[in-house]
């Protein structure tokens, strides 16, 4: 007994779907790669600072753009009393060009003042892939410090890429949304 040519063409248009399918699945997959400590809940009602992040990119400044994407997304999240360190005007020192002493001075300003949660990182890779697509590509560490006993609490760590239609900024805030969607804030 012959198959129809019909029910060749229906398995071979299934065949064709899930295979498209996997494909599709494997490229969404493939743009992004995160890991997240899991951690105990954080109090929102405590005082909270953004400490410089360290600048491992190639691209001037990458770090500075990552704090403000990183603090309004925590307001959105419910963390009403975030601040951000602000550089010292009246100090003409080339050491707040060096990333680990802006860090460590800020670490060190946080702690006198009284500061509950530091919130730090780096950032690994900003930048445009070079080739015909030109697709953002962004690597980020994020570490959630408490003050009081120094130690990190929480921390998440990943990289993400996106299509070429889509910008660096853009790419960032969802890779920065992903790594802090699962911290516990009460």
């Amino acid at each position: 007994m012959l198959i129809g040519s019909e029910k060749i063409l229906r398995f071979a248009h299934l065949k064709f779907r899930f295979f498209f399918f996997i494909i599709l699945l494997n490229l969404l997959i493939a743009c992004s790669v995160i890991d997240i400590q899991k951690g105990a809940p954080l109090s929102s009602s405590e005082r909270w600072l953004i400490l410089p992040f360290q600048n491992y990119s190639q691209t001037p400044r990458a770090g500075e753009q990552v704090e403000e994407i990183l603090s309004t997304l925590l307001r959105i999240r419910g963390i009403p009393n975030i601040e951000m360190y602000q550089l010292d005007d009246n100090k003409n020192d080339w050491v707040e060009f060096n990333d680990r002493k802006r860090q460590e001075n800020a670490m060190s300003l946080a702690i006198k003042e009284n500061v509950f949660y530091a919130v730090t990182g780096s950032v690994d890779e900003w930048q445009y892939k070079l080739g015909v697509g030109s697709e953002p590509v962004v690597g980020l560490t994020i570490r959630i410090i408490e003050l009081s006993s120094g130690k990190v609490i929480w921390s998440a760590s990943g990289a993400r890429s996106g299509w070429s239609t889509e910008s660096l900024s853009g790419t960032a805030q969802k890779l920065i949304k992903d790594l802090i969607s699962d911290l516990r804030i009460t």
